[in-house]
Formats: structure tokens, sequence, C-alpha cells
């Protein structure tokens, strides 16, 4: 394992440096090649297949940090590592900053020991070599209930790049474990975030966006009035709203922390995305605060976060290799943990008696009453939290029921091309290289039929030709280019699109032409799945056609709207439209005092928001219509309502 030799690239422009370095590693029986500015380096990274790249932070043309920025925003795709070297900035704060921004292995101040270059290839090559796939090896867990806290942290550690919804299992782990230290994220735009983790308890969430939601959160928990909100703001102290509340015997200590924490949890939120990610976890000794989020906490955001973020097409990518293996209970699995008390697993009736040694993710697609959406973050919840683990893999008891298999993993390749396919098999099989996520891939389909001209075995072959064509396009650089760049632009112009629909929405809606405004929706959720309030939007339209629907219809609009609201994201969920959509939730299922009370919040909210003054209107009107006052009712109707046939 220790003689691993890697592909390097030295960009220096100072040839005594690169001429040293280039000599040391190549005796050590590395591949080394050498550049003297950044646009003769960009060649050979793309066409090398480099592994490390030691670049000094002083260049022609520009700064060694700006080309390795700009090197990997223009080639996601790009796998390489950095090693930073300067004799110039050597101050502390700057190779810091330097180290996070390129999220560099080391810093090597000049002049260095050579020593140190060959010992810090050597060491990160042993691992390259061990460790097929941090992120592979972090979801054997799924399947391996006896690894141990110390496994665990080792396996968090060597992680370097995940999805962007890998983060709340990763997020879990660190709490169960008990870590303490700080995990960085490095997003593709350049932002970078930082959590902060005190033995298992969350302390600390650095972002970029720093929006707060305090007076919003303040008027819908019920901690304070409007009123008192907007006398806090107005403070010509500038004190704090918080401490002005508090000072003034108008907010309790405990609930503002309570608030902080769903602050927390806002931010939190905002690092959960849908696109690859850089992470880095630095075990440290960190100081303990409050407010912070523990391990019981943490369990009703995760659910949230599940429930809201994570989408179902990345859901079905992750699981493809899994569908067809056994689930049991875990050994830690209680009947009374409170992860089954939450909305996700009572939304799926029986579910936890469907967990019986027997079933997988396939068999649960099939029960009646369960939708896809929810069998599958009902799953990934509950093995977040793990309470439940895979077994073996099923056997196919027919070839019908390998056929039934096949066609579901075909409707999710049908109409994508080369890019897309090979993207959502990496996304499920989290194979080391292209060959291995075939290989993991292929597994899926079972053994080849045995009659060649069955129709289980055509598509069998089929499914195969497509998967090892779409390896051979990715395996293609320029076609893979010219296929992402086909994709940013196709996802683009839907985005746009998908706004100018939405806007379609809200006049639908403001003119109760909600039949019109469901079919808009609809094409959206296609369009852009993560639209910013999009399942706000769609409860909205539901409950409209549901208040003039019979009562079976109105039952079953009922349950989808249940099933929106809970992906409603935390950050969607202190604006007005949340406790309006709410309110004519609570008001189809026949509570009109909690309607009331939403639309109040609404109002409190947004005072010029009419739909909501209007369906309150409406309410009080129907309340005022249903008393029956005998002291102002007409003497004939108050008699004969005593003589009513029962």
């Amino acid at each position: 394992m220790s003689d691993a030799k890697s592909k390097i690239l030295i960009l220096e422009d100072d040839e005594s440096v690169s001429a040293a370095l280039k000599e040391i590693l190549s005796r050590a029986g590395h591949s080394v090649l050498v550049a003297s500015r950044p646009d003769e380096a960009t060649g050979m990274l793309t066409s090398n297949n480099i592994e490390f790249l030691f670049c000094d932070c002083m260049l022609p043309q520009m700064t060694g940090m700006d080309f390795i920025e700009r090197t990997r925003t223009e080639n996601p795709n790009l796998r390489f590592k950095v090693v930073l070297m300067s004799g110039i900035f050597t101050d502390k704060a700057f190779i810091q900053e330097a180290t996070n921004k390129t999220q560099a292995l080391a810093f090597l101040r000049k002049p260095f020991e050579m020593d140190q270059v060959l010992k810090l290839v050597k060491k990160e090559a042993s691992v390259k070599e061990e460790t097929t796939s941090a992120r592979k090896l972090l979801y054997q867990m799924f399947s391996n209930p006896k690894v141990t806290n110390r496994q665990k942290r080792k396996v968090i550690e060597s992680i370097e790049e995940v999805s962007g919804f890998d983060l709340p299992f990763l997020y879990s782990l660190l709490v169960e474990t008990k870590s303490s230290g700080y995990l960085n994220i490095y997003n593709s735009d350049g932002s970078v975030s930082g959590i902060s983790f005190c033995n298992g308890n969350i302390v600390g969430v650095d972002v970029d966006d720093k929006t707060t939601f305090l007076g919003e959160m303040l008027i819908q928990s019920g901690y304070a009035t409007p009123g008192d909100v907007q006398t806090a703001l107005r403070d010509k102290n500038n004190r704090r709203i918080g401490n002005y509340l508090i000072q003034n015997n108008q907010l309790s200590p405990h609930a503002f922390d309570l608030i902080l924490m769903e602050q927390m949890n806002i931010r939190l939120v905002k690092t959960i995305v849908d696109e690859k990610i850089r992470v880095n976890f630095a075990s440290a000794e960190v100081e303990m605060s409050n407010p912070s989020i523990d391990a019981d906490a943490l369990s009703h955001y995760l659910h949230d976060w599940i429930a809201s973020k994570l989408s179902l097409n990345w859901l079905k990518s992750f699981y493809m290799i899994w569908t067809g293996n056994v689930i049991a209970k875990s050994p830690t699995y209680t009947d009374d943990h409170p992860a089954l008390s939450m909305s996700m697993i009572k939304s799926l009736d029986g579910f936890m008696a469907k967990i019986d040694g027997e079933t997988t993710i396939n068999k649960l697609l099939d029960v009646k009453g369960y939708t896809e959406i929810g069998v599958y973050k009902a799953v990934h919840f509950l093995l977040t939290k793990g309470l439940i683990v895979f077994a073996q893999r099923a056997a196919f008891e027919s070839p019908e029921v390998q056929l039934k298999s096949l066609q579901k993993i075909w409707a999710n390749l049908e109409g994508k091309n080369g890019f897309e396919i090979v993207t959502h098999m990496e996304s499920g099989t989290m194979g080391s290289s292209l060959e291995s996520v075939l290989e993991d891939f292929l597994t899926t389909l079972g053994p080849e039929p045995a009659d060649p001209k069955s129709e289980v075995a055509n598509l069998w072959n089929k499914i195969k030709k497509e998967a090892e064509d779409a390896v051979l396009v990715a395996q293609d650089s320029n076609k893979a280019s010219a296929f992402r760049q086909e994709a940013q632009r196709s996802e683009a112009e839907n985005k746009l699109k998908a706004n100018s629909m939405m806007e379609d929405v809200k006049k639908a809606l403001q003119y109760t032409q909600y039949s019109k405004a469901m079919t808009m929706v609809v094409e959206i959720a296609k369009l852009n799945p993560q639209q910013a309030q999009l399942h706000l939007y769609s409860s909205w339209a539901k409950l409209g056609v549901a208040a003039t629907a019979d009562g079976v219809r109105r039952a079953a609009i009922s349950k989808e709207v249940e099933m929106e609201m809970m992906q409603v994201p935390p950050d969607e969920r202190y604006d007005a439209l949340y406790p309006f959509v709410m309110g004519l939730f609570q008001k189809i299922r026949g509570d009109l005092a909690g309607a009331r009370k939403q639309l109040e919040k609404a109002i409190a909210m947004d005072a010029s928001f009419m739909s909501a003054r209007r369906e309150l209107s409406t309410l009080s009107a129907a309340a005022k219509n249903q008393k029956q006052d005998v002291f102002n009712m007409d003497l004939k109707q108050m008699v004969s309502g005593f003589f009513k046939k029962k």
C-alpha cells in the first residue's frame, strides 16, 4: 500500500524550486509534470488525471488560490488535492484563509524540507489505496449496526466529497458519536460554512446567509405579540430584539434560547443542498455554549430536513442498489422510540408492522395507500436514526418479479443522456471509479435471465447496454463537458420558466382559480422541484379545490396536503403564507378555532395579506350565523325549534 504512486503537477515559477521538487518526487517513483504559468497548468490538469497539485501562492497572471478556485469552478469533475507553497505569505491569518479557500492538505513555508513533501504524498496515497470510497463506507453503516463510535469517527474524518443531501446523516453521526471539533463545508460557488460541535452538541453554525427570522419566529411561536416585536424594533438604544423583550419582561430567557435554537436550525437547513460539496472535519476541543442542539432536538430537525429538503429523485438514485434488500429492525430499535411518533412514520398506516425481516423497499412501494415519496423518506429517516438496517439482498421470486424491478430501473433511466445516467448511478453506487460504479449498478439488475428471448432478458440487456454506453460517454472528457454545459443551460432555463409560472399561480389563486393553479404547480414541480414555496402554493391550490369537493375527495386531498406541508422547509415557515395555508388546512379538517388562530397569525405577520383577511372574515361570518341566541331569535323560529322532530 505504501508503494502507491501518484500523478503530480507542480505549478511554480521559480525553476530552482520546481526542479528540486520534481527530482525528489520522481526518484520516489511518482509521475511528475511541471508548469510555470496558470494557463499552461490548466491544460495539464484537464488531460492528465492529476492527483496532487503543488501550487505556489504568487504566480504570473494570478494568485495560486484564484487559479485553484477558477479551475475547480470550470472543471467540477476534476479531483486533485492541493498543497500550497509560499516564501512571502507566511503569516498565520493568510495561511488559514488560503487553506480554507482551497481546501488544501497542507501549506509549506519556503524553504521546506523535501522529506515533508515525500511524507505528505506517501500518507495521502496510502489513504487512497486503502479507502475505495469514504462515502461508500459512510453508508455501509446502513447494513452494519455493529460499527463502533471509533470506526464511525474514522470514516467521518476521511470524507472529503459528498452530496449536500448527505449532511443530515453526517450531522447525526457527529452528534451520536459525541464528537468535538469543526466541520467545514465548501460549496461549488466558493462559499464556506462552519459547524461547531462540542461533545455531541451543535454549538455554532456559521453560514454566508445571515438572514434572521427572529421577529417572525417570536410571533409565529406565540412568545411575543406583533405589537411587542414592533416596539422592540423601534428601540432607540439599538438593543437586540431579544435583549429588549427580556429586559422589559415580555419574553423569558428560556423562550429566547428556543428561538435561537430554531435560528440555528434554519441556518443548518441552508447547508443541505442538491450539489456536490467538499467537507473536512477537524477534531478539536470546543467550548460548550448555549443555545445548542442536542441529540433529542436534532431528531426533530432531522425529521424536518429529510421531509422538506431531500428530493425524491435523489432518494431514488441513492437507494437504487438497496431497493431489493431486506429491511430489518436494528438492535437499538424499541417500540416506544420517539422517532416512531413523528409525522413521516405516522402518515404511513401500519408502517413499522411491515418491517418484519422480509419486506424490501420495492415491496413497501407496492402497499396500497403508500406514496413513493412517503416510503423513501420514512425509510431514510429510520436508517439515519439507526432504527432499521438493510440485511441480505432478497432473490427475485420469479422472472415476473425481476421484470417488474427492471421496469422501475428503466423508468429512471429512460430519456436521460449518458452524463445524466452516470450521475444517477453515481448517487446510488458511490463507487470510487466509473468502472466500480458500473459494476455496482449491474448488481441491481439481478442475474442474467436464463431465457435469452424472454421479455425480462431483453430489458436486462437493454439496461446493461445503456449503462455501459453511458460510462463510455462519461470517460470522454469532451462529451462529458458538453453534456454538463447543456445540463446547466437547461437547468437555468427551467428555473426561469418556473419562476415566471409561479407568478401566474399566485394570480390564479388570488382569483380563486384553484384548478388552473394546480395544473401549473404540477408543471413547475417538473421544471424545478426545489422551487421556493412550491409546497405552500400547491397546498393552497389543493385546499381551494377541496372546499367544494365531496367528502371522499376532500379526505384524499387532506392527506395529500398533510404530506405537502411536511415538505415545507423550516426557513419558509416564517413567512405569512405558511400560517395562512395552515389555517385553510385546519378549516378543511373542521378545526375552526385552530383555523382562526393561524389566519390571525398570518395577518399579524403581514397586515396587507388580503386573502388571509378575506378567509378570516368568511370564517367569522360563518361562526356568527351558527350561533343560536334565544334572546334575539324570532319567536316563531324559537318555538318551532323546540318542537322540531329529532
